[in-house]
């Protein structure tokens, strides 16, 4: 541990030490209340009770009413939101142990979607003052969408792009402004146990069921999350405030035999409310578009699938009469099948031309929340992940036919790609409240990421002494990183408040590969790697006035490979792959610049943003020293580069119950300098773009919701991007600028007594297919693969 690392850790062990000192020198009072409905008084339940400018916040129960105890004396101004209201702020003076009563009536408002987030800092913060720019996608809109994964949430996002790599196996990947999957952070109710493995195929297997809404950050956010979070974090937050005990069953089919069962309920027991979920959908293979454009060739678009998920979250909120105690587990399974259609060959995991994923995956959770009193908290947390891929294509076999023309290798040869994963992360954070000017936020976390892979080939190299032999391949991978980080908010004014914080990580990573037989039996040189990395970053906000908010953000991040990684379309092996003490992590500096105006019956947004990236590292073919102590496959620092861009987006109030939502950006992105693929080709000066970066991209969003009709249309526009295309995969034959496309998507539904609601709806209305396609790249994809898709279903509340 060296010399920073000790003073971080120092001044958190001193803040421990010394915070029940102070807590109990603080003199204190209660708040209570009752919010209601202005128009009908009914109570209102899970409404956020905020003391501004603190980590201090309440929900409203059953009857509406709130408790806030041990608030320490003094002025403060208390904020009451929840979607579909207008938010209310409130003066109240708090005084030694007296119990203040302050009540709310909110009024409707329609735009209102979300009142409080906690990624951007790490603590619960109202919406509108928070420094940090924090987008929401809510569960309504999960709901109007009809996603039945994370993919169909993040498809037509402004500044995300979410695409399909492979017709084979249909493994997808993310895009946050620009930059790829292992650029993003992913979190899972705040955990970083989304690693690269599961990142594979995980958007499509994470279900909407118990989503409650998803906090997307842009822009470098190592200073908080660590590793990764280059292009910014994604925290996908569970449903956990269900006061009432009830049910939610879902049915919904479509064409192809698509289908989606779930089932969300909720139950108190004593002091516990236990809440359980499931969700089960699937479909069948589709093929409608091939190398002669929309002709269907034989080969799957979509593959066929079965996925799984279920788990159970019991949360107490009762602990000292404060504190919360949260324990959840996840179980997922999977299996997809893909390749060639002809006498259902793709059903055989073992023939040429077809690809079988299945995928078990665990997952458990622990929260616990320490409250000394009402500013001052101590968060626990502990997740864990195991993770098992089983995974078959004809690697193998059409590596060994090239070599053995006249042979077929036996059954027991053709062994799949076995994959486990085991990842433990630990969080603890302590946040404090000092004169209801500073927040201040100190913690520290600790990542660790076990890998095992097996996977059977033989050697193609002609110049190789094993020329032509088969052997099995096993590597052991093994990180961890630890990082302390620091952070203060400081609300000069209510109208100006700022955002300082900074994170330390050290990383240290080891790579053992084996061989079998004559080749690498007593395995190859270990790739033994560590750096560290001290990461910035300030915000601020300025809100001149009520309905206008300005923010400012600059920001670094940092990555290192480890672990698994899609670079190469390698999701069924285990390659060698060196990673040397030269190789400098990627950095990233992103900076940020928005405007936020917010009236009642209009919203409307601008952001500027700009990321340099240095040091970017690329998956190239081993050579020197790497390739001369066994490695097929290294890490290497290939080039900078940078993404720059601008969203806008509106939101307004037409008419009684008919709301337009809109969307438009423009983005640049570029590296330093030529790709070295397509140097003294045509193409050498467009292979400066980023690829699969949309130059514009924009959306419209019409709902008319009267009385208990609720009618949704959006169209999602894809301007041009470069793509490239290697020939078999190998062969660079040219970059592509792909044509704009119009994606447009419905739903209706209609709700009926006791709780039931009929909908049906389609996705891919104009039935927009990509044009070209090239088999023999199973990456080159831009658009959507298959065309027009209907669905309806039943949703039922008890």
């Amino acid at each position: 541990m060296n010399k920073i690392t000790k003073i971080l850790f120092n001044v958190l062990l001193i803040i421990f030490i010394t915070s029940p000192i102070c807590i109990n020198a603080k003199q204190t009072g209660s708040l209570c209340g009752k919010i209601t409905d202005k128009k009908t008084g009914k109570p209102l339940s899970y409404v956020n009770i905020i003391v501004k400018g603190t980590n201090i916040g309440v929900a409203t129960n059953l009857e509406g009413k709130y408790t806030i105890p041990c608030i320490p004396t003094g002025s403060y101004t208390i904020i009451a939101s929840i979607i579909g209201y207008k938010c209310v702020e409130k003066k109240v003076d708090i005084s030694f142990d007296r119990i203040k009563s302050l009540d709310f009536m909110l009024d409707v408002s329609p735009l209102e979607m979300v009142k409080t987030v906690v990624t951007g800092t790490r603590t619960s913060r109202y919406i509108k003052d928070i420094p940090i720019r924090t987008e929401v996608i809510t569960d309504i809109q999960i709901k109007e969408k009809a996603a039945t994964n994370l993919y169909e949430v993040l498809d037509g996002l402004p500044g995300i792009r979410v695409e399909q790599q492979c017709s084979y196996c249909n493994f997808s990947i993310i895009r946050l402004e620009g930059l790829g999957a292992d650029h993003t952070q992913i979190l899972i109710d705040g955990q970083p146990i989304f690693s690269g493995l599961a990142s594979v195929y995980g958007l499509q297997q994470i279900p909407t069921v118990n989503i409650d809404r998803i906090e997307i950050i842009k822009g470098a956010g190592s200073a908080l999350y660590g590793s990764s979070a280059i292009a910014g974090a994604m925290n996908i937050i569970s449903k956990t405030n269900l006061l009432k005990s009830g049910a939610d069953v879902g049915f919904e089919y479509g064409l192809f035999n698509t289908h989606k069962y779930s089932v969300l309920s909720n139950s108190k027991i004593g002091n516990n409310n236990i809440t359980f979920k499931a969700q089960k959908y699937g479909g069948d293979i589709i093929d409608q578009s091939g190398d002669e454009g929309c002709i269907p060739d034989g080969i799957s678009d979509r593959v066929k699938t079965d996925n799984l998920d279920a788990g159970f979250r019991i949360v107490n909120n009762t602990i000292n009469n404060t504190d919360k105690l949260i324990f959840s587990t996840n179980i997922y399974y999977e299996s997809r099948r893909g390749g060639i259609l002809e006498n259902n060959l793709y059903m055989n995991p073992f023939s040429e031309g077809t690809e079988r994923i299945i995928t078990r995956r665990n997952e458990a959770n622990f929260l616990y929340n320490k409250y000394f009193n009402s500013d001052n908290k101590l968060d626990f947390s502990f997740a864990y992940s195991n993770h098992n891929r089983n995974a078959t294509n004809d690697t193998y076999l059409t590596d060994y036919m090239s070599i053995h023309s006249d042979s077929m290798p036996d059954i027991d040869e053709m062994m799949p790609y076995l994959a486990v994963e085991n990842l433990f992360n630990i969080n603890l954070n302590y946040s404090r409240s000092i004169y209801s000017k500073h927040n201040i936020l100190f913690g520290t976390q600790y990542l660790l990421n076990k890998l095992r892979e097996k996977g059977k080939y033989i050697v193609v190299d002609e110049n190789s002494a094993e020329y032509g032999k088969s052997y099995m391949s096993t590597s052991e991978k093994s990180s961890s990183e630890i990082g302390v980080y620091i952070q203060d908010e400081f609300l000069i004014t209510p109208s100006v408040e700022i955002v300082m914080g900074v994170r330390y990580d050290f990383h240290y990573s080891v790579d053992e590969f084996h061989g079998s037989g004559d080749v690498s039996f007593e395995g190859l040189p270990a790739s033994i790697y560590s750096k560290s990395s001290l990461n910035p970053r300030f915000a601020f906000r300025y809100s001149p006035f009520n309905f206008l908010t300005l923010r400012s953000s600059i920001g670094t991040g940092y990555r290192v490979p480890y672990g698994f990684s899609e670079d190469l379309h390698l999701c069924s092996g285990s390659p060698r792959v060196w990673k040397g003490l030269d190789l400098e992590p990627e950095k990233s500096v992103s900076f940020n610049i928005s405007a936020d105006y917010n009236i009642t019956n209009f919203i409307f947004g601008i952001s500027l943003y700009r990321t340099n990236l240095k040091n970017k590292i690329g998956f190239v073919e081993a050579g020197g020293f790497a390739k001369s102590i066994g490695y097929t496959y290294e890490w290497k620092n290939i080039d900078d580069a940078y993404v720059q861009g601008i969203e806008f987006s509106s939101k307004t109030l037409i008419v009684k119950h008919l709301i337009l939502n809109a969307n438009f950006t423009i983005n640049d992105g570029k590296y330093s300098h030529e790709r070295e693929d397509w140097i003294n080709t045509d193409y050498e000066e467009v292979s400066r773009y980023i690829s699969r970066f949309p130059m514009y991209t924009g959306g419209l969003n019409l709902t008319f919701n009267p009385n208990k009709w609720n009618f949704n249309v959006e169209a999602n526009y894809q301007g041009f991007m470069y793509i490239d295309y290697f020939k078999d995969d190998e062969v660079p034959v040219k970059i592509k600028k792909t044509e704009p496309n119009i994606i447009v998507n419905a739903k209706i539904s209609r709700k009926f007594y006791k709780g039931m609601e009929l909908f049906i709806g389609g996705k891919n209305l104009t039935d927009y297919i990509q044009p070209e396609r090239h088999n023999d790249q199973a990456s080159f994809i831009y658009a959507p693969l298959y065309g027009r898709m209907i669905y309806g279903g039943l949703n039922i509340h008890f």
